[in-house]
């Protein structure tokens, strides 16, 4: 792809991203003079004729679209068997990779980027276009910190497709609705459903429902209430955690009913930057701001009676029970310490010591990692401070990526909520070329979450080589036991009298020393010689060059290879006067060589030179 144009006008320039359904291409639009991303569809797509035109019309749909949040789509194409569209080229990186290096966020900056999307929701449902796979993965952020939303309609184009992919349901199933798991169609509420699973995982690290499958995690989202998110960081604002859940309510009648409710809502609390220990009346207003459904607002006098009742009670109710036992203390941190030494060094100022929670976390097990009473902050005497004590990290086992593809080996790493490390190649006999050779740690073993796993892919097999050996001044038998020992073999021999080199000794070889070649190559040989000596083993001619005419001829011979096919067979015979004849060279060569050689023959005769049996030169000795 990298090169060509499509359209008459894009042309691709380098691949920046791969998804389940397509690949990303950044490229150049010669029209507008301007940078565009090109989306094109894999092949189990693209020969979907159904799948394709439900493709066409929901991003062209989607094309309507027109807002700072939303990635702009320009056009929509086909060439030949390649689909593609072209999007606004966006410069930053998606949110799945900012949460994996940086989550949790800060709360401001998690509460701006979900303000974002909710308002491009907004305005998406405002043109009756329904997301349906609101995820990290499809959320860019821009370098200046602009939130940019895309693949608006493609998923309902992949919904209604036979086309199915694990990866794709896998990836999307952690944000999905109560109603997409019971496979109900998505409305807009699902989007905003999916949105609080984005909120809860910028704010905590975590997704609210994890599964050893995508069966399990979906049944999570319709039966279980996910942990609040105060539970797992405690400094979230009690209003914050509100937002969140009430995005994330079974229910879809008692969720957000308008993504700009919830833009609105985050918007308030972004106003009110609150930490944990925001005024309790403060908090409470806030937390009834959010939790009251609209339809009860217009009752304001009802709500100020029963919180005239209510407040003053709770107020007697905390002077009657909050210890008045003395002065206020500072609370000491007792991070670090085991339970035994946490209530020693409470109860030597009279505060107490209760474990709420044991639950997994980087420290040791045994050692408290969290307490509710911030260290430092005053309390009265013998106030409760509680503490969460660790489990250690948990450990999750690590999947068997052998014989994956390095994406498909991706989505596993994930799936187990593990992370990939180093990404090396070489090559392999036993694994075709892109496929994981090991991995380490190995398969089955047991890891804490979040751990690494570094992967070895195959490069395909090994190109083996052997270098060419000096054979010229041996014997030929010793020349084939070197040959056989490298697993070469013996090709063509010549034998041709040479008066420098004593009979039965090589003096030519092709391939030439040096020479690298694959196992199986044959070698051949120029022997000084002749035939007859050859055959009777003796280096003695008995006399029969003054029988040939007693007078040896040298003849320098240069044939260039004319241009035209490869592999060119180059042939040389020589005839003597009685009209036998003798072949001294035969060999393939390519357009462009030059081949040179001194031949020697005896007596007076004609020496003939043929390329592809057709014959080019003929010399007369």
């Amino acid at each position: 792809m990298i090169g060509s144009i499509l359209g008459n006008r894009y042309r691709i320039l380098e691949l920046v991203g791969e998804g389940g359904m397509a690949l990303v291409y950044k490229a150049e639009c010669s029209l507008l003079n301007r940078e565009v991303a090109v989306k094109v569809l894999r092949p189990q797509y693209a020969s979907d004729a159904e799948f394709v035109e439900r493709f066409r019309r929901e991003a062209q749909a989607a094309a309507s679209l027109s807002h700072p949040n939303v990635v702009n789509i320009y056009d929509v194409g086909q060439q030949d068997d390649i689909h593609y569209i072209v999007m606004e080229y966006v410069r930053g990186e998606n949110l799945k990779d900012i949460i994996r290096r940086n989550a949790p966020l800060p709360i401001h900056q998690a509460l701006n980027i979900s303000r974002q999307i909710a308002e491009a929701l907004y305005h998406a449902h405002q043109n009756n276009i329904v997301h349906r796979d609101i995820k990290p993965q499809n959320i860019l952020l821009t370098r200046d910190g602009r939130v940019k939303v895309t693949d608006f309609g493609i998923a309902k184009a992949i919904s209604s497709s036979s086309v199915t992919q694990t990866g794709v349901v896998m990836g999307s199933v952690q944000y999905f609705s109560p109603e997409q798991a019971r496979g109900i169609p998505a409305g807009h509420v699902s989007d905003i459903y999916a949105l609080g699973c984005v909120m809860y995982e910028l704010l905590t690290g975590s997704v609210p429902f994890k599964g050893d499958s995508p069966i399990a995690v979906a049944l999570k989202h319709i039966q279980d209430n996910p942990v609040p998110p105060r539970q797992i960081r405690p400094g979230i604002p009690i209003a914050v955690e509100a937002i969140v859940m009430k995005a994330l309510e079974k229910n879809k009648e008692r969720r957000y009913q308008s993504a700009q409710d919830l833009a609105n809502d985050i918007r308030r609390a972004e106003g009110q930057n609150m930490t944990n220990q925001t005024d309790d009346l403060e908090a409470t207003r806030i937390l009834n701001e959010v939790r009251i459904p609209k339809n009860n607002r217009k009752f304001p006098w009802l709500i100020a009676g029963i919180l005239a009742v209510i407040l003053p009670l709770i107020g007697f109710l905390i002077y009657l029970l909050w210890p008045q036992s003395g002065p206020a203390v500072k609370v000491p941190d007792v991070s670090g310490y085991t339970v035994s030494q946490g209530r020693e060094v409470l109860e030597r100022i009279d505060l107490r010591l209760n474990v709420i929670a044991e639950d997994f976390s980087e420290a040791e097990p045994g050692i408290i990692f969290f307490q509710d009473k911030r260290a430092n902050s005053s309390v009265r005497r013998n106030t409760i401070v509680g503490v969460k004590v660790s489990k250690g990290p948990e450990l999750v086992t690590v999947p068997d990526l052998r014989g994956l593809t390095e994406k498909v080996a991706y989505a596993e790493i994930e799936n187990a909520q593990l992370l990939l490390g180093t990404v090396n190649k070489e090559p392999s006999d036993s694994y075709a070329a892109n496929l994981v050779i090991r991995q380490v740690p190995e398969p089955g073993e047991q890891i804490p979450r979040g751990g690494k796993i570094d992967i070895i892919i195959s490069e395909g097999q090994r190109v083996l080589a052997v270098e060419v050996p000096y054979l010229d001044g041996l014997l030929l038998e010793q020349a084939v036991e070197q040959l056989e020992a490298l697993g070469l073999i013996v090709g063509r021999v010549v034998y041709l009298n040479n008066p420098r080199y004593a009979a039965g000794v090589i003096y030519e070889q092709h391939p030439v020393a040096g020479e690298t070649v694959p196992p199986g190559t044959a070698v051949d040989f120029t022997v000084s010689g002749t035939e007859e000596q050859r055959r009777s083993g003796s280096g003695d001619d008995d006399g029969d060059d003054d029988a040939a005419g007693g007078i040896v001829n040298s003849l320098d011979i240069r044939v260039p290879i004319p241009a035209g096919q490869r592999n060119q067979r180059l042939q040389i015979v020589v005839r003597s006067e009685s009209g036998s004849t003798q072949e001294v060279y035969s060999g393939v060569h390519q357009p462009g060589e030059t081949f040179s050689r001194t031949i020697q023959a005896r007596g007076h005769g004609t020496l003939l030179v043929f390329i592809n049996d057709v014959k080019i030169k003929e010399y007369r000795f």
